[in-house]
């Protein structure tokens, strides 16, 4: 798997690794700099046997981890649950999380399999598997048939870690985006917490996807 680090290296960019340290600061990995296009090509052109290899190999850069999350996408149903469970305590910042969490379009395709795992990583002490059950909804279940569900699976996480509310709230935000009369009853209750009223509000607000009526309202 050195070849896959070697190439990773070879893509590195020294601004760019500069820039993502700030937009980053909360990962304790190093950075290389190679910029997220470059890691999904790698993650579709490498083989499923490589894909399964590398998953199974230890990491060192931020860039590294990325990619391995990307490639969970590639595996099978037989291997790419179990290799999500043992990558999600690597998470360790936003960037990874929502990359991989918005990714999972194969293991989302079982969404009554996914959800049961969704329900137990909720529950979680670590704040970024806690934020990636949360993204998990919002790319894959904000559908007519599970929003009601996964729209009261998040009003029942209550935390005071800065990312998991900042999910939250871009979450109820897709939510009255593609569910408006569903998810705006949750805005009329004006039972969230404030923080996560009010920056579910300006999310929502500055899309393009909602019209200005419904803006004014919220």
């Amino acid at each position: 798997m050195s070849d896959i680090s070697e190439t990773l290296k070879l893509n590195a960019d020294e601004k760019y690794k500069k820039f993502s340290e700030k937009l980053i600061p909360d990962t304790k990995y190093p950075i290389l700099g190679v910029r997220l296009p470059v890691i999904k090509d790698m993650a579709k052109s490498l083989s499923i046997a490589d894909a399964l290899a590398f998953t199974r190999t230890p990491h060192v850069f931020y860039e590294e981890y990325m990619l391995h999350g990307l490639l969970i996408n590639r595996l099978n149903a037989e291997n790419a649950l179990p290799a999500l469970e043992n990558f999600l305590p690597f998470i360790d910042n936003w960037a990874i999380c929502d990359s991989v969490a918005m990714s999972l379009k194969k293991l989302a395709k079982d969404k009554e399999t996914l959800l049961l795992r969704i329900e137990k990583w909720l529950r979680s002490d670590k704040t970024y598997t806690v934020r990636f059950a949360i993204v998990l909804l919002l790319a894959h279940f904000i559908t007519d048939e599970y929003v009601e569900h996964a729209n009261a699976l998040v009003l029942c996480v209550r935390s005071d870690e800065y990312y998991i509310n900042m999910a939250i709230s871009w979450y109820l935000s897709f939510a009255l985006i593609k569910q408006y009369d569903v998810t705006v009853k949750i805005l009329e209750r004006r039972s969230l917490p404030k923080f996560i009223q009010n920056k579910t509000v300006s999310k929502a607000r500055e899309s393009f996807r909602l019209s200005q009526d419904k803006k004014d309202y919220l």
